[in-house]
């Protein structure tokens, strides 16, 4: 009996030559991504995120303007990803760092402390970010924000061993929602607090020593 092929033999080279054009399409829309975010946070390193335009930043990545906007609509959508890009490396590099000890309240309040100083550093950017909908929304469903909270989560759990999971994991949450970009920029402009004082309150709610 003649063997009749399942899937048409033009059908499959037709697959093949646009599925290449697709992974093509993606390897490069990811090269873009990353070179204007490269690219932005070096301009930011000599101008301010208030003056610095969206065409100032397609030329120095040397991508067309229409490029640019396909992939970041308007200026809070780039501060956005270059805030989310800077919180991924900042939640990698503790993740390796307390990976390597049991977690102590010194180790703790060193983490809030480094944490302060990226929200005090990012407030620039953060302060931009009006134009994206749902953007605070979506960072509670975001795997960031899931990261961020586990991060946290492994340094109160063997800081008390009497509390249950439930409450690791609100705590944890909460923590992370005090600090949000909103909560934080009113404490430290509106109420004055500095971090110092902040960090010593953050340690008084878990219930940890800021002595120690």
């Amino acid at each position: 009996m003649e063997y009749i092929p399942l899937v048409n033999t033009v059908y499959l080279d037709y697959l093949r030559d646009n599925l290449k054009g697709v992974i093509f399409m993606r390897q490069d829309a990811q090269y873009n991504h990353q070179k204007i975010l490269t690219t932005a946070t070096h301009l930011l390193s000599t101008q301010d995120i208030a003056t610095m335009k969206m065409t100032d930043i397609a030329h120095a990545a040397g991508i067309g303007v229409g490029t640019l906007y396909r992939n970041y609509p308007n200026k809070s959508a780039l501060c956005l990803a270059l805030v989310y890009d800077r919180l991924r490396v900042f939640i990698t590099t503790t993740q390796a760092q307390i990976e390597q000890t049991t977690p102590t309240p010194a180790t703790l309040k060193a983490v809030l402390t480094d944490y302060l100083a990226f929200r005090d550093a990012n407030q620039a950017l953060l302060n931009t970010i009006s134009e994206v909908p749902q953007a605070g929304q979506d960072f509670y469903q975001s795997p960031l924000f899931q990261q961020l909270t586990d991060l946290f989560q492994k340094l109160l759990t063997p800081l008390h061993p009497d509390w249950s999971a439930q409450t690791i994991v609100f705590r944890s949450d909460m923590l992370v929602a005090m600090l949000k970009s909103e909560m934080y920029a009113f404490e430290r402009q509106q109420r004055g607090l500095s971090n110092p004082y902040l960090l010593h309150e953050l340690l008084s709610l878990l219930e940890v020593s800021s002595a120690d």
